[in-house]
């Protein structure tokens, strides 16, 4: 086998392995299943709390549920009490209480999730 064959199909095996791990990967996200998420209605109050990468608060308008997930790379967010606002950790972003974009680098709201009211329980699910 000539050297020039030989390098040929070690780039074509390295490149075969890089593209399938990365598909993998790719898939991998895009197929997260999501978990359901218990809330006991009673630990619900005005003070927003996270649970699970859920946040959970209720204020005049009703209850709020959304992700806790920063959508810029996917950090869970923390509530800052001193400033009433939503922080991600990782690379700074800020969201209002209502889920919109204070300062970036996200760009995107944090999601509304849908919730269902069984009795004292409150369900939802998260990716």
């Amino acid at each position: 086998m000539k050297r020039r064959d030989f390098l040929s199909s070690l780039l074509s095996l390295i490149i075969f392995i890089v593209s399938g791990k990365l598909l993998l990967d790719f898939l991998g996200f895009r197929l997260k299943k999501s978990h359901k998420i218990r809330i006991l209605r009673d630990e619900v109050t005005e003070n927003p709390r996270i649970k699970e990468g859920v946040i959970y608060f209720r204020d005049r308008d009703g209850l709020h549920i959304l992700s806790g997930r920063c959508t810029h790379l996917g950090c869970i967010v923390e509530f800052d009490e001193k400033s009433g606002i939503f922080k991600c950790p990782c690379h700074g972003s800020e969201y209002a209480l209502d889920g919109s974009v204070i300062k970036g680098p996200a760009r995107k709201r944090l999601k509304k999730l849908d919730y269902i009211v069984d009795g004292n329980i409150i369900l939802t699910a998260v990716d």
